[in-house]
């Protein structure tokens, strides 16, 4: 099929009429052309017609069919030395090139098939010449200027029915040799006809030489797009019929007991915590504000609210709704939550002492919208989710007297319509109108992985907050930290201090910084209004520091963080302090730039460096985006490749993609996204931590901040903690999708103080402009200059996607091999697949009715019938491989298979090609944000699946693995320290375990390296076993086991079947346990396969003494193939207090597991 400028297809074939391609003045029905297109050397190739995905040529031209080819050509430089494609068409299967204008060593040459014929001499580097190639089905000819300079006789292949002008070699363009120039110049004029011209045919074509002034060449890097299309969602309710239906009604709203919270509770020295919060919905409320801010006033009959915490989540802790977390309960709650303002009401006492201080009100995340009155007088207004609203109330605020606060709240203006998903409806749309909105939970409105939330997260979903100072008031100090030496045995620590003069007259100030055994400080005049310290190494040799213990990624060292004091005094009194959590490391970016020549060049970035020196390096304008061969690029500012600050690297394959480097190491960048933490935004630490431990505990070493919408501090805080990157986005999403954010200024704000308030979190590694797509050009500038002047040790880049970062998905299940061979070539940041739950997690998400059969409450909780992860794939490979499922038990036991292979094979598959095809790949998604079915590594509760444990096994410090389909054995050292005297044994056995072949071998790998030491030959055994076991087994110099892995092959998937012939075996349990000081009990768990036959997916679970879940749990290891009479070892640690003091016990099952359990004894 052919593709129209305008996207219509039309039929296609060798010798029609080309419709919308263009003519050939009469030449011949069916010419391709013409075409006028200038490619800069760095740039990509144009193919015409232009194929939407999934689209094919139609018919290819037959083997040895008459051709002509004809065009302009203007070399930008003479002589390269090697084979330049010109234009011509590729072999109808996409493998090599049928025939083209050519250049060979910089001559005129025409390549048919394995026919080369050169003549006349060299292209001169920016001169027109006329060239022209003809064959009649035997003989070819070869012209320049009109004169036959070549000529021989030539087979030609079946070609595809598609003109490739100028190609490059990339993944779309296999045929291009690997070793040829790709071509940079212009091309006019360029044809081609299904017919053999004759000499005099070809002369007439000549005519003048083209004038480039009035020609439009079509550009092989063009610039990106802006916004063309949009969606705003649902247009009306969908029809009744469509939502879901439960057998089992709506649960009863349950309270909670009411935890009472200081009115003002201390944080920090002269900082507390408001609390003792009162919520009302304003229509109920006939007061005025300056009467409900007015000390006694009588909020009795309001409700104690939750803070931090949203509309939602008070009135469903004090019963007026039931849990939506719940099988279809958020269909009790209504829209109403989100059409209505809502007043939160304190009263406080500042203590007496604080009398003559300067005194600031914080509001430090309000949604979406805030008026704030104090003791009877407005304070002012805030707006955005993600910005404080900051307020001086010296004078208004009455230390050592009653105090009170009220605020009224209002929802995002534009909440949308919901849609309700059901197993009859569609999944819905991603969001909608609310995108207008800007800095909010614009997923609130309703996606693929939640429902809409009622109240759109309305509300104080952060706390707030009072300062106490002096005159001077510390504003959002920065920390850089930059490692001067490759060996990171120096780091320079430079402190800029923001400071805000709250008087009329300048202030002589001492500003002090102290982390360590380091104190520095400097004495400044500091003007009315305010200024900046800077506090560098250059002054304050303190702050080179030797030797210092460095922040690292998840698996590459220790997440080492510092604290430092910033003070500042005046007359010999501290007027402010803070405390700042930093840690010291440095991030490098490796990627492939464009330069002002249009060169694509491979480079590493030191943007901290850049920032010293304060050179722009990185144009991320949509301008400065060009298409290049596998993806896009952003540029190099004019100059910038001769900046200190940017380093020639070899490409090694990755270009044009991100690769991460942290204090000069290579990262493997393994993780997810996280869409939101929780979709109801209840964000306590306690409530967080457990799923970034379990993230820590997986091995993946980076989480996304999607969209973002985890942006608060205890976010960053663990993110810091447990050595996770985070790659960070703003507010706005998919591009010619969602529409684009309607106030920028708005939007701007919240930026401005995002960056400014989280810019010191080491864990902070990329900032994104938007989800899937470049923001609009003024928003986009706009942020990379934000980031240029507030941050500038980060790489910003528009699209989390596309831009130096591979396309998005795909999100439904593919076959394990695919994860090798198809998808997520680079860095990719959205992969995903299907992800079930445990069993007891299902059911503690929906009633006992609603289980088996598949149900709407299902679907509701994301078991997709479309969209992107539509589960049919998934249902079909299960049909296919191992039967359909009978029973809820049955389906859980065949989705945990899919889950453990298919998750491990996204990473293995990344393994297999790291860092010569791929530096970085991320799943969609890691974190649920409610009781999900689809995309996750764990579930809202800290329960953990196969997916997890086939993530945590593809992703270990250093690991063994059998790739696909081609059998190589990988080994992979994820480590800094190279690995020695190494044994792997590898294992293969039939279904029912008889031995088949055993091998050792011996082995060393470097730090940070991929080897491929040999092939497993598995051809003959499946041709007559059909299905078999792999076990590999690698252990070091002292015998200690450093990776396991297990493997069912099969010839085919039906093969699989041959697994349900395996007999439930007895897999022998023991544990004991013990408590630590740090309040968490240890277990030491010994599983053994008792029987005769392999015991596949072993699953440990964690009881308390009445059967129910422990959780969270973190295990070593999980869903184990044990060969028989093979024994494994496994540690599970969970915290004393969730367990109950009752003896907890331990369960087992699996494929083709009887079914045990046993008591765990406890000792202190």
């Amino acid at each position: 099929m052919t593709t129209l400028a305008i996207g219509l297809a039309v039929p296609l074939a060798w010798g029609q009429a080309q419709q919308g391609l263009g003519g050939s003045g009469g030449l011949g029905a069916g010419s391709f052309g013409p075409f006028d297109a200038e490619f800069p050397a760095g740039g990509d190739g144009i193919a015409k017609p232009k194929l939407e995905e999934k689209q094919s040529p139609g018919a290819p031209v037959p083997a040895n069919a008459p051709f002509t080819l004809y065009g302009w050509v203007q070399a930008e430089a003479a002589g390269a030395k090697g084979r330049t494609l010109l234009g011509g068409f590729a072999t109808a299967d996409g493998k090599a090139p049928a025939w083209f204008l050519a250049l060979s060593d910089g001559k005129p040459a025409v390549l048919a098939g394995d026919t080369l014929i050169t003549g006349g001499k060299a292209l001169a580097a920016g001169q027109w010449a006329f060239m022209a190639a003809s064959f009649d089905g035997s003989n070819i000819r070869l012209y320049v200027d009109g004169k036959e300079v070549g000529s021989g006789v030539a087979r030609t292949p079946a070609a595809m029915a598609q003109i490739q002008l100028a190609p490059r070699r990339s993944r779309t363009a296999t045929f291009v040799p690997s070793d040829a120039i790709a071509f940079a110049g212009r091309l006019a004029g360029f044809s081609a006809v299904p017919r053999a011209l004759v000499r005099d045919e070809v002369k007439n074509l000549i005519g003048a030489k083209p004038v480039i002034d009035l020609i439009n060449f079509e550009n092989g890097a063009p610039t990106w797009p802006v916004q063309v299309r949009q969606m705003y969602g649902q247009v009306a309710p969908q029809d009744p019929w469509t939502r879901p239906k439960a057998k089992t009604g709506f649960s009863a709203p349950v309270a909670k007991p009411v935890v009472e919270t200081p009115a003002l509770a201390p944080k920090a020295n002269g900082e507390w915590v408001l609390g003792a919060w009162k919520l009302v919905e304003a229509p109920k409320v006939a007061a005025g504000p300056v009467a409900l801010s007015q000390p006694g006033f009588d909020a009795k009959s309001w409700y104690s609210a939750t803070v931090p915490g949203t509309v939602l989540t008070t009135l469903v802790d004090r019963g007026v709704y039931p849990d939506p977390d719940y099988g279809l309960n958020n269909l009790a709650i209504p829209e109403s939550l989100n059409k209505q303002d809502y007043w939160y009401r304190t009263e406080f006492t500042v203590p007496a002492d604080q009398a003559g201080k300067r005194l600031m009100l914080s509001l430090n995340g309000v949604n979406y919208q805030a008026d704030v009155w104090l003791n009877g007088q407005k304070l002012g207004s805030m707006k955005g989710a993600f910005i404080r609203g900051r307020f001086d109330v010296t004078g208004i605020a009455k230390p050592g007297q009653p105090n009170a606060l009220a605020i009224r709240v209002s929802p995002p203006p534009r909440p949308g319509i919901p849609h309700e998903e059901s197993l009859t409806s569609a999944v819905g749309e991603n969001g909608g109108i609310m995108a207008l909105d800007g800095p909010t939970f614009v997923a609130s409105e309703g996606w693929d992985w939640i429902p809409s939330v009622r109240d759109r997260n309305t509300g104080l979903w952060r706390n707030v907050t009072l300062h106490a100072s002096g005159d001077l008031r510390l504003g959002d100090t920065q920390i850089v930290t930059s490692l001067p030496r490759n060996d990171g045995s120096q780091a320079d620590i430079t402190v800029t201090v923001p400071i805000s003069n709250l008087s009329d007259k300048a202030i002589s100030a001492s500003v002090t910084a102290s982390f360590g055994e380091v104190t520095v400080t400097k004495q400044a005049s500091i003007p009315a209004g305010g200024g900046t310290v800077i506090l560098s190494p250059a002054e304050f040799a303190q702050l080179s520091v030797k030797n210092p213990k460095l922040w690292w990624p998840n698996g590459y060292g220790e997440p080492t963080l510092h604290d430092m004091k910033v003070s500042v005094a005046a007359n010999g009194q501290t007027s402010d302090t803070r405390d700042i959590r930093f840690g010291i490391r440095e991030v490098t970016y490796e990627l492939s730039l464009m330069d002002q020549k249009g060169a694509l060049r491979r480079v590493e970035v030191d943007l901290t460096d850049a920032k010293g020196r304060g050179e722009m390096i990185v144009d991320v304008s949509h301008e400065g985006i060009r298409k290049v061969p596998d993806g896009w690029a952003a540029s190099l500012y004019p100059g910038a490749e001769n900046s200190p600050a940017v380093k020639p690297v070899d490409a090694a394959g990755l270009s044009p993609h991100l690769l991460i480097k942290v204090n000069g190491v290579r990262i493997a960048a393994r993780g997810g996204n996280w869409g939101t933490d929780d979709w109801r935004k209840r964000v306590a630490r306690e409530r967080l931590e457990p799923y970034f431990r379990l993230h820590r505990e997986a091995h993946v070493n980076v989480i996304r901040n999607w969209v973002g919408q985890n942006t608060q501090e205890e976010f960053f805080e663990l993110a810091d903690e447990y050595g996770l990157m985070v790659l960070n986005d703003f507010w706005a999403s998919t591009q010619d999708y969602q529409l684009e954010p309607q106030d920028v200024p708005l939007f701007m704000a919240n930026a401005a103080d995002t960056v400014r308030r989280y810019r010191n979190h080491p864990s902070i590694v990329l900032w994104f402009g938007r989800n899937e797509g470049v923001p609009q050009p003024i928003l986009n500038e706009a942020l990379a200059d934000l980031i240029r002047t507030e941050d500038g040790t980060r790489h910003y880049t528009g699209a989390s996607n596309r831009v130096n970062l591979s396309g998005s998905g795909p999100y439904n299940y593919r076959e394990p091999e695919t994860y090798f061979t198809e998808h997520a070539p680079g860095f990719s940041v959205e992969l995903g697949t299907p992800s079930f739950p445990t069993i007891e997690a299902l059911k503690a998400t929906m009633p006992e009715t609603e289980l088996w059969p598949i149900s709407d409450s299902w679907a509701y909780h994301d078991w997709h019938q479309t969209g992107n992860g539509a589960v049919q794939t998934f249902m079909d490979a299960m049909a296919i491989k191992f039967g359909a499922a009978t029973s809820l038990e049955d389906f859980e036991r065949k989705a945990q298979m899919l889950n453990y292979e298919g998750y491990r094979a996204i990473f293995e598959g990344m393994n297999a090609g790291l860092w010569t095809k791929h530096s970085g790949r991320m799943l969609w998604m890691t974190q649920p944000a409610w009781p999900s079915t689809m995309w996750q590594i764990l579930t809202h509760d800290y329960d953990t699946h196969g997916a997890f444990y086939g993530v945590k096994k593809a992703s270990e410090p250093v690991h063994a693995q059998l790739d696909l389909p081609d059998h190589r054995i990988t080994l992979v050292n994820n480590t800094r320290t190279p690995l020695k005297g190494l044994t792997l044994v590898t294992k293969v056995r039939s279904v029912l375990g008889k031995p088949l072949s055993d091998r050792t071998d011996r082995l060393d790998i470097a730090d940070g390296a991929v080897i491929h030491p040999f092939t497993l030959d598995l051809k003959d055994v499946l041709a007559t076993e059909k299905l078999v076991l792999v076990s590999l087994a690698l252990t070091d110099g002292a015998g200690t086991v450093l990776s396991r892995n297990d493997y069912w092959v099969a010839a085919d998937a039906p093969a699989h079947q041959r697994l349900n012939e395996l007999p439930a075996v007895p897999v022998g349990l023991s544990a004991k346990g013990t408590v630590g000081s740090n309040g968490e009990v240890a277990w030491n768990v010994t599983l053994t396969n008792q029987g005769a036959a392999p015991a596949l997916l072993a699953k440990l679970t964690p009881q308390k003494a009445d059967g129910t879940r422990i959780l969270p749990a973190y295990l070593s290891d999980n869903y184990i193939t044990l060969l028989p009479g093979e024994t494994r070892q496994v540690t599970v640690t969970y915290p004393a207090a969730v367990a109950g003091a009752d003896t907890p016990k331990l369960a087992v099952r699996g494929w083709n597991i009887q079914p045990a359990s046993t008591p765990v004894t406890i000792t202190p």
